[in-house]
């Protein structure tokens, strides 16, 4: 897992409003290597959806270039990005589901959409139901599902199109924890048996332990610190960095202590 298929290069953007003018990410360097879960951490306000919704360009970066394997998405015109887009799945946070439709309607929308119909339409939906452990919610509606089961509806509409990478923008973050572990199973599952590429968004330390491979730390637009997520936890050389794994490892001393009594 040395091949680089993801490269950032001195990302800027810029959002203005009436009063001010807002600089979001500062010159982001990023590289990402195929087949790994790459987490990157920040607190709020930090830039790090801006930075994954610039990935694929749900947001236009003023500057700079995003490289995905190779296609270098930040030069595509509107058609040739619409076709990368299907290689790029994206889970979110609130799920973005469908309510009128049905599992298997949420699961196939993407597939409509680009010209997937009938029988393979169908079997694809099947696939993907089995692959996150849904086949006997095929025919229910979001508004009968639990959290979890909508993470795992939005997981697997994501992969409907067969994606090279899939981008997760704090999409654990309305689960209780014994879901986001089941969540983060389903992904590190998929992640092994598809060869997948993720980056995990998120401002949840111990999903980063949990689940990634490497890591960033980010603050104020920029990226402080890369690495090894073991090395990061036994040597963080940033302050953002200390200050995440101090209030970890205290969250785990109160638990432990907890244990104890």
């Amino acid at each position: 897992m040395d091949e680089k298929f993801i490269e950032v290069s001195q990302l800027h953007k810029t959002f203005y409003n009436k009063r001010q003018r807002i600089e979001v990410l500062k010159g982001i360097d990023l590289s990402v290597q195929k087949g790994e879960i790459y987490g990157i951490v920040g607190f709020s306000g930090a830039g790090k959806s801006t930075l994954v919704r610039c990935m694929n360009r749900l947001e236009e970066p003023d500057s700079g270039t995003v490289r995905i394997g190779d296609k270098e998405i930040t030069s595509l015109g509107k058609a040739a990005l619409n076709e990368q887009r299907r290689k790029i799945g994206m889970i979110f946070q609130q799920f973005n589901l469908f309510d009128s439709m049905t599992v298997a309607q949420n699961i196939a929308y993407p597939l409509k959409l680009t010209g997937v119909k009938g029988r393979e339409a169908n079997e694809r939906v099947d696939e993907m139901l089995a692959l996150v452990g849904l086949t006997e919610k095929k025919k229910a509606y979001p508004g009968e599902l639990s959290g979890g089961q909508k993470q795992r509806v939005g997981i697997a509409r994501a992969l409907a199109n067969r994606p090279d990478v899939l981008l997760s923008d704090e999409a654990t973050s309305a689960l209780d924890p014994q879901t986001t572990l089941s969540v983060l199973d389903l992904l590190k599952e998929i992640n092994e048996k598809l060869g997948l590429t993720i980056i995990l968004i998120t401002h949840e330390l111990e999903v980063i332990k949990y689940a990634c491979h490497r890591m960033a730390v980010m603050e104020d637009g920029r990226l402080l610190e890369q690495g090894l997520v073991k090395e990061i936890f036994r040597h963080p050389k940033c302050e953002t960095a200390r200050n995440f794994i101090s209030v970890y490892n205290r969250f785990r001393s109160e638990e432990e202590q907890e244990d104890v009594q």
